[in-house]
């Protein structure tokens, strides 16, 4: 699995960079970090919600990245159902995995119709495990446009 496009992918991110948004590469995935900064924060003091999609669809996207070489396919989030569940404060974590086995079939089914889709569920807690919001996101996997080849792999 490709962490280090993953980790050079998301260096080159202007929104993760200004959120404080890193990833840690795990076993199938990515845990996504939303660190706790001011640029985060909504009008009441709270993590915006803009904030927290943002870290959710990253992460899952970033989890689809580990199992690419750069420049071989792109991961376009199609769908994005978020529900909130508790007010969130401080850093905020958010796990995506992709099994190796589901991403060789997402490549074989890329290869034969030129794109596949990736349905995860992704949730996001603070650090004393509260579940603060849970997604459902479908991602379109479908081979590297030219025009985008140099945000990738420059």
């Amino acid at each position: 699995m490709n962490s280090e496009f993953v980790l050079k992918t998301l260096a080159g991110c202007p929104f993760a960079k200004r959120s404080g948004m890193r990833m840690e590469p795990t076993a199938e995935g990515v845990t996504g970090i939303l660190e706790d900064v001011p640029e985060n924060l909504n009008a009441f003091g709270l993590v915006h919600a803009g904030a927290i999609c943002g870290l959710m669809e990253t992460a899952g996207g970033m989890a689809l990245f580990r199992h690419t070489e750069p420049g071989e396919l792109i991961a376009l989030n199609t769908v994005f159902n978020v529900r909130f569940g508790h007010p969130p404060r401080g850093e905020l974590r958010c796990v995506a995995r992709v099994s190796a086995e589901e991403a060789r079939t997402l490549r074989d089914d890329v290869a034969r119709e030129g794109k596949a889709d990736k349905a995860m569920d992704l949730k996001c807690f603070d650090l004393q495990g509260t579940l603060i919001a849970q997604a459902q996101a479908t991602f379109r996997l479908m081979p590297m446009p030219e025009t985008y080849r140099p945000y990738f792999t420059g």
